[in-house]
């Protein structure tokens, strides 16, 4: 069974852009079938509707019906833990908790839970999320604490780039030598020999916060680099399995980040909707940036009669930072459209965060992209993380990153005026402690996979495929290690 899509290969690589998937008109019905029962919790009906269309439909799309199948086996690994565990880990890690208060939070909707073959399934991280969107229950947590080291550092690093900004004549400040090691490691029983293994790891991309890029080491040789300012850089390695030897892939680098810090005057922004960049970032993106009827109203809402473009992405942003919360999520390739998501749940994580942003910044003409890779702001270690750009004129790309104002407006204990500098730092500016790999969300690799990607929306944990088949998370081992963290500006 595992290399079952070894056979469909030839038809993925004619089908190169996966995260796209649309439904065709032939499909609609099976696969809009399969969501309803979804929905219900008729997790294996739902599988049947597509595995009888699959084989009895010649008209249906067979790509996109393996893509919804595939898409339930993962929210079926996300939604892993039982009412029972979930119980056991709350009473373990919250203070005084009982079992009639976990069925309490359960009743008021605060848990992430599908029913699934008949049977209640939370999400894994549901009792992780209750410190993220609850402050009431996250003063319980047995690790809690008051002292926010990390928003001293922060706050410390927002405040030396603005001083530095204000005493130079460039935005760019306070450069970083940065060092990291990924390793990806498939596991040998989802390999087989013979077998050739293709796998893609993140590499920083060149731009002006972003430079000197140096390759360390790299096992085995590349095959391939991608371009320095490919919107979804990778280094692209191939290796035959063998049934002596792990194979084992990793790619280690430095490179010199700044942050940047811009003082923006908004009497001097101009609007030019003749201007490249402007159509190119304005417009809807299948499948997660869509001008659907909610966010075109709830964004026109926000801006109101305000006609100047920065002031409209600032509206939008305090928006956010003040009424959605954080929250780790489930992968995004199991969701439809994830700024829908966080607009009907009021949380999210970075990346759906900064989708929600770049979606109305954009369907009220403020011209928006993705950013991601990793940051290491802790300076303990590399951590993934997606934020969002905004193109204004006459200063060009400026950053948001609304999980930081998210994070200073919720979850930081530093007193109010510091946290609402740090929200207000992050709508415009950006710390130096970041990694970018990719500069659009859903962009395809090169070259294409012939099977499915694991990360659809992103590219940071790498990709990997055997004999054509994919290795889903769990298949593999991975590690990102940070390697050096050198102030450049350090006596």
């Amino acid at each position: 069974m595992k290399h079952l899509f070894s056979m469909v290969v030839a038809i993925f690589a004619l089908l190169a852009v996966f995260p796209t998937v649309s439904v065709s008109e032939n499909t609609a019905e099976p696969v809009q079938h399969a969501r309803e029962l979804l929905r219900t919790g008729d997790i294996k009906m739902a599988e049947k509707v597509l595995t009888d269309a699959l084989i009895t439909d010649m008209n249906a799309d067979k790509f996109a019906i393996r893509w919804e199948m595939e898409r339930i086996r993962r929210i079926r690994l996300d939604y892993d833990t039982s009412e029972d565990e979930l119980t056991s880990e709350c009473i373990r890690k919250i203070k005084n908790c009982t079992k009639d208060e976990v069925r309490q939070w359960e009743a008021e909707g605060k848990f992430d839970v599908m029913m699934i073959d008949g049977q209640k399934r939370f999400f894994s991280s549901s009792v992780s999320n209750l410190a993220k969107r609850y402050p009431e229950i996250r003063k319980r947590f047995k690790d809690y604490s008051e002292k926010d080291s990390f928003g001293e550092r922060i706050l410390a690093m927002a405040l030396r780039m603005k001083d530095e900004a204000k005493k130079g004549n460039s935005p760019y400040v306070a450069p970083f030598r940065l060092g990291a090691k990924q390793t990806l490691t498939p596991k040998k029983e989802f390999v087989m020999a013979g077998e050739t293994i293709r796998v893609w790891l993140p590499y920083p991309r060149e731009t002006d916060c972003q430079k000197d890029i140096t390759l360390i080491s790299a096992t085995p040789e590349p095959k391939a680099i991608d371009a320095p300012q490919s919107n979804i850089r990778s280094v692209y390695f191939e290796a035959d399995v063998s049934d002596d030897k792990q194979t084992s892939f990793s790619v280690q680098y430095e490179f010199t980040s700044y942050g940047f810090y811009q003082e923006v005057d908004p009497a001097k922004v101009k609007e030019d909707l003749s201007d490249p960049v402007y159509i190119q970032h304005i417009s809807e993106e299948e499948p997660h940036i869509i001008f659907t009827p909610e966010i075109k109203a709830l964004a026109k809402k926000i801006v109101g009669d305000e006609k100047n473009p920065y002031i409209k992405g600032k509206l939008i942003y305090n928006w956010i930072c003040e009424n959605i919360v954080y929250s780790y999520s489930r992968e995004y390739s199991t969701l439809l459209n994830i700024p829908m998501y966080v607009y009907e749940h009021r949380y999210g994580d970075c990346g759906q965060l900064g989708l929600l942003l770049i979606t109305m910044c954009r369907s009220v003409g403020v011209p928006a992209a993705w950013r991601s890779g990793w940051e290491c702001m802790s300076g303990d270690g590399w951590g993934m993380h997606d934020w969002a750009a905004i193109y204004i004129k006459p200063y060009g790309w400026l950053f948001a990153d609304p999980y930081m104002g998210v994070w200073a407006m919720h979850e930081s204990t530093l007193p109010e005026k510091e946290r609402l500098f740090l929200k207000d730092f992050y709508y415009g500016n950006l710390d130096p402690w970041r990694l970018e790999a990719n500069a659009q969300n859903n962009a395809p690799l090169k070259p294409a996979k012939f099977d499915f990607r694991s990360e659809t929306v992103d590219f940071q944990r790498g990709e990997v495929e055997s004999g054509g088949r994919n290795l889903y998370f769990g298949e593999f081992r991975r590690s990102m290690r940070l390697e050096k963290i050198k102030d450049l500006l350090e006596k």
